[in-house]
């Protein structure tokens, strides 16, 4: 269950992040550009966040 927690934090997160950084900085491009830069925030934050997930459960184990 903990797992599965953790890839809700992460996938909400990434989310969240992705759609923050698309209306704060890109407000003058049009609805496409916007959902393609959203799909590359949203990956970017998922995978450091993942990546980040992983160093810490392998320090800690």
């Amino acid at each position: 269950m903990n797992i599965a927690l953790a890839g809700v934090i992460i996938l909400s997160l990434s989310a969240l992040g992705g759609w923050m950084i698309v209306k704060g900085y890109s407000s003058e491009q049009p609805r496409q550009v916007k959902a393609v830069l959203f799909g590359l925030y949203f990956w970017g934050l998922a995978f450091l966040q993942l990546l980040i997930a992983a160093s810490a459960y392998y320090l800690m184990k």
